[in-house]
C-alpha cells in the first residue's frame, strides 16, 4: 500500500480535522445547554421544597427551562463575541505590554 502526498489529500485531511473540531464544539455546547435546561426544569420543584413561595407545575418548570436556555444563548453569545476581541486586539496587547 503506497501513501501519496498530495494537495488533494491534504486537503482532506485538513477538512477532516476541521469536522472533527466543529463536531467536538458542538457537541460540547448540546451538554451544556442540555445540564442547563435542566437544572432550569427542576428549578421550581427545588424552590418550592427550599419554601420559596412559587408554584411549581409542568408549566411553570417549562418557562424556567426556556428562561433558562435563552440565558445560556445571550451568555454564549457575549462570550464570542468577547473571544473575538481578544483575538483582534491581541497583537496590539503584544505591542503595548510593558516590559519588567
Amino acid at each position: 500500500m503506497v501513501i501519496e502526498i498530495t494537495l488533494e489529500s491534504i486537503l482532506i485531511f485538513f477538512v477532516f480535522v476541521v469536522v472533527i473540531f466543529i463536531l467536538y464544539k458542538i457537541l460540547k455546547m448540546i451538554f451544556k445547554v442540555s445540564l442547563i435546561v435542566i437544572a432550569s426544569f427542576i428549578f421550581p420543584w427545588v424552590a418550592q421544597h427550599m419554601g420559596l413561595p412559587i408554584t411549581a407545575n409542568l408549566e411553570t418548570g417549562i418557562t424556567f427551562a426556556v428562561i433558562g436556555f435563552a440565558l445560556f444563548v445571550v451568555y454564549e453569545f457575549f462570550h464570542f463575541i468577547v473571544q473575538l476581541l481578544r483575538l483582534l486586539t491581541w497583537p496590539f496587547r503584544m505591542l503595548f505590554k510593558k516590559k519588567k
